[in-house]
C-alpha cells in the first residue's frame, strides 16, 4: 500500500509542478513573490505595526517559512509541514478582519508588479482568498454572535 501511494504522491508532484510549470511559476518566481509582498507588509501603515511585533526585525526565518508554504501549495512538494493557526491565534488581539482584505490587496498588488501570468495570478489569489477566509473564520468566528 505505500508503494502505491509513494507512486500516487510522486504523480501528484509531477502534475503540479507541471501545471505550475505552464502558468510559469518556478521557485523563483516564489522567492519573488514572497520578498516583494513582504517588503509591502513591512511598508503598509496598517499590517506592518502587526507584523513588526510578531516578527521583530529577523525577517530571514519568516520568509525562508513562507516561501517553503507556497512551494508546498504550488508544487505539493512537502516543503512545509507547519502549523500556521496557532502563531496567528497568539496575534488574535492585534488582528482585525480587515487587515485580511489588506493583505488580499498588497498580494494581488505584487502579483501585477512581478509580472505573473494571468493564470498563475489567478491561481495564487485562489489559494490566498481560501487561506484568507479559513483564517478569518478561525479567528473570529463565533455561532453565537
Amino acid at each position: 500500500m505505500s508503494a502505491n501511494y509513494s507512486l500516487r504522491a510522486t504523480e501528484a508532484r509531477q502534475a503540479a509542478r507541471a501545471e505550475a510549470g505552464a502558468m510559469g511559476i518556478t521557485p523563483d518566481t516564489i522567492s519573488t513573490l514572497v520578498d516583494t509582498f513582504y517588503g509591502h507588509v513591512r511598508a503598509d501603515s496598517d499590517l506592518g505595526p502587526v507584523f513588526e511585533k510578531a516578527i521583530g526585525d529577523d525577517w530571514e526565518p519568516h520568509l525562508a517559512t513562507m516561501k517553503r508554504f507556497w512551494s508546498a501549495i504550488v508544487f505539493h512538494d512537502g516543503g512545509y509541514a507547519g502549523r500556521p493557526m496557532p502563531a496567528h491565534m497568539k496575534l488574535k488581539p492585534d488582528i482585525a478582519p480587515e487587515h485580511f482584505g489588506r493583505w488580499l490587496a498588497l498580494f494581488e498588488q505584487t502579483l501585477e508588479e512581478i509580472g505573473a501570468s494571468a493564470a498563475a495570478k489567478a491561481a495564487f489569489l485562489e489559494r490566498a482568498n481560501r487561506i484568507a477566509n479559513s483564517f478569518q473564520l478561525h479567528l473570529f468566528y463565533s455561532p453565537y454572535d
